[in-house]
């Protein structure tokens, strides 16, 4: 049975309340010295108490706890929407000087690296242009706020790893229609999650579109839940979130599809904390239904041609075909990773493959069948013994 915590802010003690969450929920499974992305949601220059980006106060108090209690390094980041420069938004919004006052490091995500993986079995994301770091580091902590959205019910956990793929590839998942894209990406980093914290301490509802592309960025109503929500299984805090806010999670085709595909616990849930009944009613803004309706028009494939030069017009010019995106993200990568030199058996490409897919077999390296392509075992070879064939 997975474990969630949902503790009550008191007196405006953040960190108290998030200190309560991971130990009442478990700490994440990390080791003394381990680095880990901490990863909030950083969508917009918003306010931190709009709702909408997670508060900074609790990205503080992740990263504080990390490093005071589990001697871990924490690494802060988020790529923004569409439509939005990334430096424009962490200069606005102040995060690396915020999160280096707790010791924690601000890892500027237009700076990094991204590369093109392939996603095994994945439904409609068969490849996607994601952050090399999300696995290269020994973890992820994804840091939602609360709040809906006019797609998908809700953006919390599973929908916040969208963050760590590239701005040029958002367009294309949502024309390949959210829901399975985003569970297809969840399930080729599900071995890097390791923790789950909601940032509650303000919740947007009845979100509307605004701003560039539309992004959900705009409260018709911010709501102060104080509220903090942990655990391990993403599913689970996200079922149990979704609860809080009223809504059922089965409902919810994100948190559905994730369950039903084994990725996590949709009813089997211990509650610990408070109890996980609503809190408040969410629900959708009008001008997020029109949206909506008009999502479920221009991802369906025979109704596409037609509807996609309105798309383009609402949403600007990165809004991509469903046929383009079927070639560009609906497709594997080439490739694949062969034994060519001589091995020594030191174990480094087992260590990097964060996918668990490499085994040591009578000292010589097995690659499975779940490659993800990320080609990192072939770098860090210390004898370039492996090469992409």
């Amino acid at each position: 049975m997975k474990r969630v915590a949902i503790i009550k802010i008191e007196n405006d003690n953040v960190y108290d309340a998030v200190k309560k969450a991971i130990e009442a929920a478990g700490q994440p499974d990390l080791n003394s010295g381990d680095t880990v992305i901490v990863k909030p949601n950083l969508c917009a220059p918003k306010p931190y108490d709009s709702g909408v980006i997670t508060n900074i106060e609790v990205t503080k108090a992740i990263c504080k706890y990390l490093i005071e209690e589990m001697n871990v390094k924490p690494l802060v980041g988020d790529m923004p929407i569409v439509g939005w420069d990334p430096k424009e938004v962490y200069q606005k919004l102040g995060v690396k000087e915020e999160v280096e006052k707790v010791g924690a490091q601000f890892l500027d995500f237009s700076e990094e690296e991204f590369i093109k993986i392939e996603i095994p079995d994945g439904k409609k994301l068969k490849s996607v242009k994601i952050l090399k770091k999300a696995f290269e580091v020994d973890g992820i902590i994804s840091v939602p706020v609360m709040k809906n959205h006019f797609l998908t019910g809700v953006t919390l956990s599973i929908k916040n790893l969208k963050g760590l793929i590239a701005q040029d590839q958002r367009t294309k998942i949502h024309v390949l229609g959210l829901h399975e894209p985003i569970v297809d990406l969840f399930q080729a980093l599900k071995g890097q999650i390791k923790y789950v914290i909601v940032d509650g301490t303000y919740a947007a509802n009845q979100v509307k579109p605004s701003g560039p592309y539309y992004g959900p960025i705009e409260p018709g109503e911010i709501v102060k839940m104080d509220l903090i929500i942990a655990g391990k299984d993403p599913v689970a805090v996200d079922a149990v979130t979704s609860r809080v806010m009223g809504l059922d999670p089965t409902k919810i085709k994100i948190i559905r599809i994730a369950a039903e595909r084994g990725l996590g616990e949709i009813e089997n849930i211990e509650v610990v904390g408070e109890e996980a009944k609503p809190f408040k009613k969410f629900k959708t803004s009008f001008k997020g239904r029109i949206i909506s309706f008009l999502s479920r028009i221009w991802t369906a494939k025979i109704l596409n041609p037609l509807a996609h030069p309105l798309a383009k017009k609402l949403f600007g010019p990165q809004m991509v075909t469903l046929s383009r995106a079927q070639r560009e993200v609906g497709e594997g990568k080439e490739g694949k990773v062969v034994l060519v030199g001589e091995c020594d058996g030191c174990g480094v490409c087992v260590k990097s493959c964060k996918v668990n897919n490499i085994q040591l077999v009578e000292g010589k390296p097995v690659i499975g069948d779940r490659c993800i392509k990320c080609f990192i075992c072939v770098e860090v070879c210390p004898k370039t013994a492996l090469a992409i064939q």
